[in-house]
């Protein structure tokens, strides 16, 4: 076997950190950030695309943060 570097221990005690985090969540917030990465990317897209933004992207946006709010407990409302 060969030697890792030190960047590479890091690396993957990084990954395994983020693995561990992904199966913690709730499905419900598994889905939540499924769709807002799905959202983002869209958005971007779009706004690279077309150089414009959709309304429903912004409804979409929109969905997106609340549900960020709702699943995270985040913002003060």
């Amino acid at each position: 076997m060969v030697k890792k570097e030190k960047w590479e221990i890091e690396r993957d005690k990084e990954n395994k950190l983020k693995a561990d985090a992904m199966k913690s969540l709730t499905p419900q917030q598994l889905q939540t950030l499924e769709k807002v990465h799905i959202t983002l990317d869209t958005v971007l897209h779009n706004i690279r695309e077309i150089d414009d933004i959709y309304l429903t992207d912004i409804k979409e946006l929109d969905i997106c943060t609340w549900q960020l709010k709702n699943e995270f407990n985040l913002g003060k409302d």
